[in-house]
């Protein structure tokens, strides 16, 4: 410590959440290695409960055991069995819940997005081992669900117990499971780019390299080990369709996705509505999922080809092998089914019977467009293809991760102007209709608000310097403690006068003039100015704003930064008969947390946060005693209020003049050697101004002149 002020050394800065530089790379390259790792597990994860799947639908409708893919349940001469199957099933699943963990019911996502924002991405051991078991019992048993919500969730919670071994924050566990998510959903769909995708938009809720990276790596390997576990094709190949004749032909998908944008959120209530009805139905949770089961069983009995995962039936369903009877039949028992078995809660995923419904609902469409307007050429497996993309876009809020699902799906770029225009529609109606979608409708009855949108964070945009106070209130070194608390105690200057300079208001802008307690110029030329009239009793207005702050800078008689002291320290020597005497350099903290003018705004809160500062001076980084002005909390409130002002305030910065507006033509003339604008009626620019001000005049109320 310096006489003068504190040293450079001194000036301590705490660590912040925004890391620094160095760190962010090591983090960077730490979290690619473990998404690589994920990758594969992923993968294999994904392998085992498909295989898993066929081993229960082998064992439930066939009789025997194996592991063939895939394996579906057989599509007509059940009998009785097609009710009696998935009721067992929903036994199994309820007893699973009751005694494992209630978390493996519904499809997977919300789950997985309830445990990032909740429960710091952290997954209970029991999920990762009850949840594949429930949904292959559940699918295989004959389930309307996909594996991809239930793999999705396991691949995800390995990832998180996997980071609750190690020594790790709850944003560095959510890296690690959405590298796990995303990889096992490659390891059904062998879709890389949607996974990733889907990663961003559901589990990941930020958009930075040391997060990305490591999930695209991790889908990267999963497609590869895919490759060798389940082949190198998707899960249904669609191959590819004709191309649309031209623009104009996009219009075709807009009604389409208006349709499909009022369905989706139809289904999302249904399954809201059938989960509170039996959630307050009077019986044991164990017989709940049966109970759903049961209405499958119903439904197959009348079309057998909602049972299962249903993937070969979408791709009949593309490819035009159904009956008009047989399409309606497909799409509505379907939806039956999935709303009453997943809203019973059973264990399954969603996504592979929103495709099915969602064909269903576009291959209609295209042949009805076909029926009436036969010259319109519109395929009906584009339409199919494009409904069922749009339909988990509106349903999930994840526009990018649906249209890239279907693109990497078929394969074919002529499919992705439709995609977008389809999808984009269909969020847009969903949107407008409802504020939750079918991944977040339950965390929202659960108290849990999900925020999907993604923008830039404005306290990084922000630098300290734009922001920070430049009028800095001071405390000298060299004033008693006794003058300094009588300075910021407002009754005690009601009772004795203030030592001149006791408080000091330094603006830090160049040419600026100290200001003392009593709001006069620290000059020679009005060093009479502070015997005031009402005794050198009062205060500033400055002053007693500036003293809300706990913290106050003590800076040398130079002007130099010796340290900080705090209110409470301030009175408490004030309270002590051997300090109460002393200059308050004797009392100050010298070890002081700063800010500095060019760093993120975000990154001084942090710091000014961890240790509760309510005030942080700013210095130069060259030097840590040369005082640019102060950081406090307000000052962070206040950048909020501009960025609301950007986000709502509305106004016109370029005015145009209203026969510019209103007219096309206009021409310049010489006048009086002098270049004038003329409108097409005649006027100059300068008479047109006049007219217009004073047609305005007129039609101005008193009140509006005032």
């Amino acid at each position: 410590m310096h006489r003068n002020g504190i040293s450079a050394h001194e000036a301590k800065a705490l660590p912040a959440s925004t890391l620094p530089e160095r760190e962010e790379r090591r983090q960077l390259i730490i979290f690619s290695l473990a998404g690589v790792g994920l990758g594969v597990v992923g993968a294999i994860a994904a392998w085992a409960l498909y295989h898993l799947i066929n081993i229960f639908t082998g064992l439930a409708f066939y009789r025997t055991f194996t592991t063939k893919s895939p394996l579906y349940p057989p599509a007509s001469g059940l009998g009785i069995w097609v009710i009696i199957v998935p009721v067992v099933g929903g036994l199994l699943v309820g007893v699973m819940a009751k005694y494992g963990t209630d978390r493996i019911r519904g499809h997977g996502i919300p789950e997985a997005m309830e445990a990032v924002l909740k429960h710091k991405s952290r997954i209970s051991p029991r999920v990762a081992i009850f949840k594949p078991i429930s949904a292959a019992i559940a699918v295989g048993t004959g389930g309307p669900f996909g594996a991809e919500g239930p793999i999705i969730q396991t691949a995800g919670a390995i990832g998180s117990l996997i980071g609750q071994t190690m020594k790790l924050s709850a944003k560095e566990r959510r890296i690690l499971l959405a590298c796990g998510g995303a990889a096992g959903m490659v390891g059904i769909f062998n879709t890389p780019i949607a996974a990733v995708a889907l990663a961003l938009e559901l589990l990941l809720f930020e958009f930075r390299a040391r997060s990305l990276i490591p999930v695209i790596l991790a889908s990267a390997v999963a497609a590869a080990c895919r490759t060798f576990l389940l082949g190198s094709n998707p899960m249904f190949a669609l191959g590819t369709f004709p191309s649309i004749g031209g623009p104009l032909d996009l219009l075709w998908f807009v009604p389409l996705g208006i349709l499909i944008g009022v369905c989706s959120v139809g289904l999302s209530k249904a399954l809201y509505v059938v989960e509170e009805f039996v959630d307050h139905l009077p019986i044991d949770l164990l017989f709940k999922p049966a109970l759903g089961a049961l209405v499958l069983g119903i439904v197959a009995v009348i079309q057998p080809r909602v049972l299962g995962m249903g993937y070969v039936t979408i791709t009949n369903v593309l490819h035009n092998h159904f009956s008009n009877a047989d399409l309606a039949s497909l799409g509505i028992g379907k939806a039956v089914a999935v709303v009453a078995s997943l809203g019973a809660g059973t264990s399954g995923g969603l996504l592979a019977p929103m495709l099915l419904i969602g064909a269903t609902i576009g291959s209609g469409y295209g042949r009805a467009i076909n029926h009436v307007l036969p010259g319109a050429g519109i395929n009906p497996g584009i339409c199919g293809i494009v409904a069922m993309s749009s339909l988990f876009s509106a349903a999930a809020r994840a526009p990018l991760t649906s249209f890239l699902f279907a693109f990497e799906l078929t394969g074919d770029y002529k499919a992705i102007l439709p995609l977008m225009v389809g999808c984009m529609v269909a969020d847009i109606v969903a949107r407008s209709l409802s504020r939750e979608s079918v991944m977040t409708e339950r965390l929202a009855r659960r108290g849990l608000k999900v925020e999907q949108g993604y923008e830039a964070r404005l306290l990084q945009l922000l630098s300290v310097g734009e922001v920070m106070t430049k009028a800095v209130i001071s405390l000298p070194a060299f004033v008693t403690v006794r003058e300094a608390a009588q300075a910021i105690l407002g009754e005690s200057a009601a009772r004795f006068p203030i030592a001149a300079g006791a408080l000091c208001l330094r603006d830090t802008a160049p040419g600026a003039d100290a200001v003392n307690a009593h709001g006069n110029a620290n000059n020679a030329s009005d060093a009479d100015s502070a015997d005031s009239a009402d005794g050198g009793r009062s205060i500033s207005p400055a002053i007693v704003d500036a003293l809300r702050h706990w913290t106050l800078p003590v800076v040398t008689e130079e002007g130099r930064l010796s340290g900080i002291v705090t209110r409470g320290e301030l009175l408490a020597a004030a309270s002590d008969p051997n300090l109460i005497e002393k200059p308050v350099e004797e009392i100050v903290n010298r070890r002081v947390v700063v800010a500095y003018t060019d760093e993120a705004l975000d990154t001084a809160l942090m710091r000014m946060l961890e240790d509760d500062f309510q005030l942080l001076p700013v210095v130069d980084r060259a030097d840590a005693t040369l005082l640019l002005g102060v950081l406090s909390r307000r000052d962070v409130l206040r950048a909020w209020r501009l960025r609301a002002e950007d986000e709502n305030r509305r106004e016109r910065t370029i005015s145009v003049p209203r026969w510019q507006r209103s007219r096309s033509l206009a021409e310049t003339r010489e006048v009086d050697g002098n270049a004038v604008l003329i409108t097409t009626d005649g006027t100059s620019q300068e008479e047109g101004d006049k007219a217009l001000f004073e047609k305005h005049v007129e039609s101005l109320s008193p009140t509006d002149e005032q």
